[in-house]
């Protein structure tokens, strides 16, 4: 899992820089390498002695692969930054009416991204949510979700 985590962070970093794809879906890689890391890393604790050399070393990787995942990603949100920086241009309508309904359409469009954010949040909720129950746990003994 780990190792497909890590091929949809780099294939999503390469897309964002070359603006096929959302700064979001960059995240959202960048999270499943760190959970598919972190949960590699948990079942490997659970059979393995802590105080092992190979224990040590694995955890050292675990680290490493984190400090690496959030260098790809300041990478890739500072090359579209420079492009975002150079694209960016508002208009303001020096009218009064003009500039009230400017305002209000930002606003508007605002409201929209921010109802879809809420309602993907609750998509996502939802989906790890069943999939915990498909796992054959209860999701009520769990905090993460």
């Amino acid at each position: 899992m780990v190792a497909a985590a890590t091929h949809s962070l780099c294939e999503s970093a390469n897309a964002m820089v070359q603006g096929h794809a959302t700064e979001e879906r960059l995240f959202a890689s960048a999270k499943e390498v760190a959970g598919s890391t972190a949960h590699l890393l948990v079942a490997c604790r659970v059979k393995a002695d802590p105080d092992s050399v190979a224990m040590k070393r694995l955890q050292a990787a675990g680290n490493a692969v984190k400090r690496a995942t959030e260098v790809l990603v300041k990478a890739a949100q500072q090359a579209k930054q420079r492009d975002e920086d150079e694209d960016i241009n508002v208009a303001v309508d020096s009218r009064k009416v003009g500039g009230i309904k400017q305002e209000l359409q930002i606003q508007e469009e605002m409201l929209r991204k921010e109802r879809e954010w809420i309602e993907a949040r609750e998509k996502l909720a939802k989906f790890r949510k069943q999939r915990y129950k498909d796992t054959g746990h209860d999701s009520d003994s769990s905090s993460a979700f």
